[in-house]
């Protein structure tokens, strides 16, 4: 049981995050006058998609490795042999089950999760003080950097590309200001 909250855990915590910016973004309005975007249209359909993309990985991650107690022990079994067979993989991976293409393993996702979560809501903190664009930019490069753990030029390079072409979207097409900080930025 324990398991399986600590497995679904960092899912429903999206789910009703991405479900609660959902909903409080559609009072911001969906659509404007005149039928144009609406200040609530982008936080409600990335809500939206954040919920419905955590949900999608709740139900297929039970699917992997045996919801039974019984796929469990045998999975633990299956797991051992591998693993005295194979030297080269890392003892913490072949415990914590299954890796993806970068070799991480599940308990490694999960807590990139969390940090990713609670960056965006220390960027969230620091969008009165600092503005969006220097909060946004400051995310991005954490994350690349720290979280993903890439080269700090790249990431840089990346997030200029980023906030140039956020700017460009947001100030000059879509003409919606973004909050400036205390700073003026």
């Amino acid at each position: 049981m324990l398991a399986g909250i600590q497995k679904f855990g960092p899912n429903a915590f999206i789910i009703a995050l991405g479900s609660a910016a959902a909903i409080v973004a559609a009072g911001y309005g969906f659509l404007g006058e005149d039928g144009r975007i609406g200040p609530g249209f982008l936080p409600t359909i990335a809500g939206g998609l954040m919920a419905f993309f955590a949900a999608v990985n709740a139900l297929t991650s039970g699917k992997e490795h045996g919801a039974t107690l019984e796929g469990m022990v045998e999975d633990k079994v299956v797991e051992e042999a591998v693993s005295a067979e194979t030297a080269d993989i890392p003892a913490d991976a072949a415990s914590a089950g299954s890796t993806d293409i970068y070799g991480r393993t599940q308990r490694q996702r999960d807590r990139m999760l969390w940090a990713v979560v609670g960056i965006v809501l220390a960027t969230v903190l620091l969008v009165p003080l600092l503005g969006f664009l220097l909060a946004f930019a400051a995310m991005l490069v954490v994350i690349a950097v720290v979280v993903e753990r890439r080269k700090i030029i790249p990431s840089v390079v990346v997030t200029a590309i980023t906030l140039a072409a956020t700017y460009a979207v947001f100030v000059l097409f879509l003409r919606v200001p973004l909050p400036q900080g205390i700073l003026g930025i």
